[in-house]
């Protein structure tokens, strides 16, 4: 019978942050025990910084310098995915996920036969009458505006009754209960169990991306004090801390955001338990991996003056380095591999072990070719920084990275502009700097053919898929 194939997306889970890869907090003792049996690559880089971007490298196979989708509301060609080609092969295919970008903002879901989420997100009672979506960034000052605008409204009891939801739904905090991997695990299991045939399916698990929110069951580093200044902290996300103000809460978060990757790791253990139960596990290909990581006010290594804000510039190794874990069918024994390796590779591997006929899958992620990551985010930053935020200039792209294998080490060749920084990485928490006048990575780059053929155009983006970016704080 053939393989089965799953890709398992810890969205936003930087490497450095994994007790995989030695941090001082044990936030990923399942995926820790799963590599024990797997094989485990160590110096894995996502194809992007942001979820659209790797998404598609990893569906397709193209660098991101190649299929040029980048910007929210791109919509990309499903049958350049390796999805749709698994579907042409017999195979019932899946996508499990909150994450709006890939869903919604985008079309990504088209290449699978069955998409679950994200939930329909809340609707005012009254959408006729004035509501706090109508307001910008609703927070303690605005309340009271929104109050004054309510009762001169024409529609002033619907319009407060609109309000008093909004408070409420930021009360239960929907999005934490709704979209976590509680919700969307079981949601795949139920779907697996029907499967006759075989599968292939992607979960993309949003509980370490922004708003970090873990239950109290994982927050073990975090606490009430710091939820409560989470709670508290307005704006769009990746340039509220710009502004000098905030810049100092956003490095205490990281303790709310290492709870959120405990509690992904406790869904990835309950995904992977059940289809060991059901006999399932040994004969599919598991991947489980981070489509990018996450910036908590680190400076970026090739602009020092630039700092690290979610994932929306740079390709600092807080934002590039994920985890990687690859169970091959069959496969009992560990594994360990020290060279480069990258996501794009994911559509050769699914071929390699599905037209294997005698178990060989010696196709890995870590190619002979030096592994690309590239990042244009941030296109206009006198629009989109605060004005309190020095040297805007440098925070435009595009950011370029090239990873190479040389004398028994990982080396990174960055640039940006007329800025440049050579680094020997021996692993994800040591790097140092050295001199190097080679220009790999315009020479690298240059070599890419574009290939235009994967996107699709674009895509306009309603009010509610606006809201719904905002929760996720790309807006």
């Amino acid at each position: 019978m053939a393989p089965n194939v799953l890709l398992v997306v810890l969205d936003s889970v930087r490497a450095r942050n994994t007790s995989l890869h030695g941090y001082r907090r044990e936030t990923t003792p399942n995926l820790t025990a799963f590599a024990e049996r797997a094989t485990d690559y160590r110096q894995a880089r996502a194809p992007g910084i942001h979820s659209l971007a790797s998404h598609a490298s990893i569906f397709t196979g193209v660098h991101v310098a190649a299929h040029g989708l980048t910007t929210h509301g791109a919509k990309i060609d499903p049958s350049r995915t390796v999805w749709a080609e698994l579907g042409e092969r017999g195979y019932d295919t899946g996508l499990f996920t909150p994450n709006a970008v890939i869903t919604r903002s985008s079309n990504f879901g088209d290449a699978f036969d069955t998409v679950v989420g994200p939930k329909d997100r809340r609707s005012d009672p009254f959408p006729d009458a004035f509501s706090p979506s109508d307001v910008e960034n609703i927070n303690d000052t605005t309340k009271l505006e929104y109050l004054r605008l309510s009762v001169t409204s024409g529609t002033p009891l619907r319009s407060l009754v609109n309000g008093a939801a909004e408070l409420a739904y930021d009360t239960l905090d929907r999005f934490a209960i709704d979209e976590s991997g509680a919700t969307y695990v079981p949601e795949f299991l139920d779907w697996h169990a029907d499967r006759e045939g075989p599968w292939a399916a992607c979960l993309n698990l949003m509980d370490a991306h922004y708003p970090y929110r873990p239950d109290e069951e994982f927050d073990r580093w975090g606490g009430s004090t710091l939820r409560r200044l989470h709670r508290e902290t307005h704006g769009p996300y990746s340039t509220t801390f710009l502004s000098g103000e905030y810049l100092w809460k956003l490095r205490a978060f990281e303790a709310l955001y290492d709870g959120a990757i405990r509690q992904a790791d406790a869904h990835l253990d309950r995904l992977l338990g059940t289809l060991a139960e059901r006999g399932e596990l040994d004969d599919t290909l598991v991947v489980v991996t981070s489509d990018h990581g996450e910036g908590f006010g680190e400076p970026s290594e090739l602009e020092p003056t630039v700092e690290l804000v979610d994932h929306s510039w740079s390709v600092s190794e807080a934002v590039t380095h994920v985890p990687l874990v690859v169970k091959y069918p069959g496969q009992q024994a560990g594994k360990s591999v020290d060279r480069p390796a990258t996501l794009t590779r994911f559509p050769a591997v699914v071929r390699s072990v599905i037209d294997s006929d005698d178990g060989d899958t010696s196709l890995g992620f870590d190619p002979d070719e030096p592994v690309l990551v590239s990042t244009e985010r941030v296109q206009s930053p006198d629009d989109e920084l605060p004005d309190a935020c020095s040297n805007r200039d440098r925070y435009g792209g595009p950011w370029r990275a090239v990873y190479e294998w040389r004398d028994g080490a990982v080396w990174k060749f960055s640039r940006r502009h007329g800025s440049a920084l050579t680094q020997v990485i021996p692993n994800g928490l040591e790097r140092r700097t050295v001199d190097h006048d080679e220009n790999v990575v315009a020479s690298t780059f240059d070599a890419v053919d574009p290939d235009p053929t994967v996107a699709a155009g674009d895509q306009v983006l309603d009010s509610d898929v606006q809201s719904h970016l905002k929760e996720l704080g790309y807006l």
